[in-house]
C-alpha cells in the first residue's frame, strides 16, 4: 500500500512539473513573438541625451535609415563597432545612429569622443539608466544593433560585433 501511495505521488509531481514547465515555455514564445512584432517598426522610446534633454521618437529624422547600437564602453567588441563605423563615417551621412549605454555621461562621453562621434550631425548618444531601451528594444546582448530602413522597418537585427561593411550591407541590401 505504501509503494502505491509513493508512485501515485510521484506520478502526479512529474505530471505537475511537466504541467508548469510547458505553461513557462508557451508564456516565454508568447513573450518573445511580441517583442518580435513589436521591433518590426521602431518602438516608442523616450531616453536622456547626455546634456540629460529628453530625446524619443519624434527627435528621429524622417525618411532616414536608423541604427540602435546598444554599447558599453568596457566592451572590446563596442570599440571595434565604433572604430570602423568612425571610419567610415562618410558612407553613413543618410544614416542616424543611436548609441545607447546604461552607463554613467562621462564614460558615453569619452568613448564617443575616442572615436570622434561626438560631434556628428548624424550621431546621438543616449542613456538607459533605467534599462527602459533593453526592455522595449529585446536588448540581452552587448552590442546589440538594431537596422531600420526609411520606412522605419526592421532590417536586421544582430547581436554581438557587426563592422560598418556588415551594417553597409544590411541597409542596401533592404533598399
Amino acid at each position: 500500500m505504501n509503494k502505491k501511495k509513493i508512485l501515485i505521488i510521484i506520478i502526479i509531481t512529474i505530471i505537475s512539473l511537466l504541467s508548469f514547465l510547458g505553461y513557462n515555455i508557451t508564456i516565454k514564445a508568447k513573450e518573445k513573438n511580441q517583442i518580435s512584432k513589436q521591433l518590426q517598426t521602431i518602438p516608442k522610446f523616450e531616453l536622456k541625451t547626455l546634456e540629460n534633454i529628453s530625446f524619443s521618437n519624434a527627435d528621429l529624422k524622417q525618411n532616414t535609415s536608423t541604427i540602435f547600437i546598444y554599447f558599453n564602453s568596457d566592451c572590446d567588441f563596442c570599440h571595434h563597432e565604433a572604430e570602423s563605423i568612425s571610419q567610415n563615417l562618410e558612407k553613413f551621412k543618410n544614416v542616424q545612429f543611436i548609441f545607447v549605454s546604461f552607463e554613467e555621461t562621462e564614460a558615453i562621453k569619452k568613448f564617443a569622443e575616442l572615436y570622434k562621434l561626438n560631434n556628428q550631425e548624424n550621431i546621438v548618444f543616449l542613456e538607459d539608466k533605467k534599462g527602459d531601451f533593453s526592455i522595449q528594444f529585446n536588448a540581452n546582448s552587448i552590442p546589440y544593433i538594431l537596422i531600420y530602413n526609411q520606412k522605419n522597418e526592421l532590417v536586421k537585427k544582430h547581436k554581438g560585433q557587426l563592422n560598418a561593411n556588415g551594417i553597409l550591407r544590411a541597409l542596401y541590401q533592404n533598399d
